[in-house]
């Protein structure tokens, strides 16, 4: 494998700034009310893909930033790499859950959606209990948060596969990687034929792996010696041509056969995405993405994602006290934006009091740094 960098820090800005429209994405996508206003109608139907967006980076990164450890080091010091994901998403994680837990038991009682919900949410199996028993909504704004199990059974599997890859040849982790890729097209298809219902392909790694299967293989460096011959616009342009069938498509909801087409394009087209604004000279576009506000913005956006839920009624309050709803376009546009600052707020307090101290205690746990703290 090529060696990407020689030094104890590895950061890509711009990445960053990606993050923050990967959360974007999500909060369009659950903010329905804002669907009158214009070219919003779509982003809200597909802003789902934001989530994809995150599984890709946060692929992306692992493979990066533990191959230049692997290399200082000659190993992956995994109990190092548990510690350092613990450190940065379980305080701010359980936190909330604790403080939502109580919450919900205050309004509605304890019940056995409560307990299946906090069973799975304490063991990071929400998303399988979401498979087998559909979304469960009886611990108030946390619905979404089943991804937050999906990417530690990721942490389950990654240092252990990545440390086999960066040990083989090119030929042999592509190989490798392509076993597994039509392994989980077989299970999607399984799923399929026998009507698994929703939600269970989309909370499943099993069968929805396309965008962590691309950052890993963009991370890897793979296909770098053909990607880097196009040029970045070309990339980027077929990244977002390779999505926009996926909104012609019917939504993940739906079981059947087109989504045999509908994960794999996703993949395709975050991973083009994410390479071509990873490369840089996209002019306008790399400026700013290199923008200190939309940086800092990405830097909060694992608090930007577990709280904007919850942020939604305090902004529905607040625009409520000075904007009529009777303003079609302004009452939801006002909604919107009051949403983002409030949860931009509420994220920013999180980071600098409760988060900071835990990323600085993971900094003794690091080999090689990412963005600064």
């Amino acid at each position: 494998m090529k060696k990407f960098m020689n030094s104890t820090r590895i950061y890509y800005p711009e990445l960053d700034s990606l993050r923050f429209i990967a959360f974007l994405l999500v909060l369009i996508h659950h903010s329905p009310f804002a669907e009158v206003i214009p070219a919003f109608g779509i982003l809200i139907r597909y802003g789902w893909i934001g989530v994809d967006l995150f599984l890709c980076l946060s692929a992306f990164m692992f493979a990066r930033l533990l191959f230049v450890e692997y290399q200082r080091e000659g190993n992956i010091n995994i109990a190092y790499f548990y510690i350092r994901r613990a450190l940065r998403i379980w305080p701010l994680y359980y936190i909330f859950f604790g403080i939502t837990l109580i919450y919900s038991i205050y309004l509605y009682g304890w019940s056995s959606g409560i307990l299946y919900r906090s069973l799975g949410m304490l063991t990071f199996t929400d998303n399988l209990f979401s498979m087998s028993l559909g979304y469960n909504h009886f611990i108030a704004y946390t619905a979404h948060l089943w991804t937050i199990s999906y990417e530690e059974q990721f942490y389950l599997v990654i240092p252990w596969a990545l440390r086999v890859f960066y040990r083989l040849k090119k030929t042999t982790t592509i190989y490798i990687l392509g076993t597994v890729m039509l392994m989980g097209v077989i299970i999607r298809a399984g799923f399929i034929y026998y009507k698994i219902g929703p939600p269970a392909i989309w909370v499943f790694p099993f069968t929805h792996f396309e965008s962590i299967l691309g950052g890993l293989i963009i991370g890897l460096g793979l296909f770098d010696q053909y990607l880097k011959k196009i040029p970045v616009w070309i990339l980027l342009i077929a990244g977002i041509i390779a999505l926009w069938p996926v909104t012609i498509l019917q939504k993940t909801s739906l079981i059947q056969w087109k989504l045999m087409l509908t994960y794999p394009l996703i993949g395709i087209g975050m991973s083009l995405i994410l390479f071509a604004i990873m490369q840089g000279g996209l002019g306008p576009i790399s400026v700013l993405f290199r923008n200190k506000l939309f940086r800092y913005l990405g830097k909060i956006s694992y608090g930007l994602y577990v709280y904007h839920i919850a942020c939604g009624p305090l902004a529905f309050e607040i625009t409520n006290t000075f904007v009529s709803q009777n303003s079609l376009l302004v009452y939801p546009a006002a909604r919107l934006t009051i949403r983002l600052i409030v949860t931009v707020l509420v994220s920013t307090m999180s980071y600098e009091i409760l988060e900071k101290p835990f990323l600085r205690l993971k900094e003794r746990f690091t080999f090689i740094h990412s963005r600064p703290i």
